[in-house]
């Protein structure tokens, strides 16, 4: 599968269990979730991470990470860890986030917009991701195996006079005959590094609401 494209979404689900007699001082009291690049040392094996505000996280143990496939190299993940003591942390959970570059919308065939969720999005601290959550309606159907679509199709750009350049995208999703029986959690992102001027993205999503677009700024 393209870098472009999402084809399967897993649920992140981390169950945080804990008895009547807690003290508030166990595994899951300092609970805390960050998206991160997180950097493979070996093959499956996440040995840190750096947060979007640039906290170092050293992990003790490494995490297991199937998704690693490439020794020394850096993935975007959603981190679940605990307390941090001298930039040393326990990963509870480490999911990655899938990174996908815009596509032209005049190199798509056909365009879906199916309707979706979009709870939140954002620009990452240090201003090199656009990070989205999404909700996905989904579910199982026997002997079927369809998979939903995302990805993020890049309308145009333009500029008035003087003004900033404005990049207008927007959410591809083909629901491809995937059942909608409950919502799951998907986070994405969106790089920004190759914006190399002030900018403005305006990015546009179909939700089960109707059309929403979210406007941000990238200072450079």
């Amino acid at each position: 599968m393209s870098k472009y494209w999402l084809a399967l979404f897993i649920p992140l689900i981390i169950a945080c269990e804990h008895n009547s007699y807690d003290t508030g001082d166990g595994r899951y009291s300092y609970l805390q979730a960050d998206i991160v690049d997180a950097h493979a040392a070996t093959k499956g094996q996440i040995d840190y991470c750096h947060t979007d505000k640039g906290d170092l996280l050293k992990l003790s143990p490494h995490a297991k990470a199937d998704w690693a496939t490439t020794p020394d190299s850096t993935y975007r993940a959603l981190l679940y860890y605990g307390k941090v003591t001298d930039h040393t942390t326990e990963a509870i959970q480490i999911a990655r986030v899938p990174v996908l570059k815009s596509v032209p919308t005049a190199r798509i065939d056909t365009i879906f917009t199916d309707p979706l969720k979009l709870e939140s999005a954002w620009m990452s601290t240090n201003r090199r991701y656009l990070n989205l959550q999404l909700g996905l309606k989904t579910g199982r159907q026997d002997g079927v195996d369809n998979k939903q679509v995302v990805s993020v199709m890049h309308d145009s750009t333009s500029a008035t006079g003087t003004s900033m350049p404005t990049i207008y995208l927007q959410l591809y999703h083909r629901q491809n005959g995937v059942p909608e029986y409950y919502t799951v959690r998907q986070y994405v992102n969106i790089p920004l590094d190759d914006i190399k001027e002030t900018t403005q993205i305006c990015l546009t999503v179909n939700t089960y609401n109707g059309i929403v677009t979210r406007s941000f700024v990238i200072d450079r």
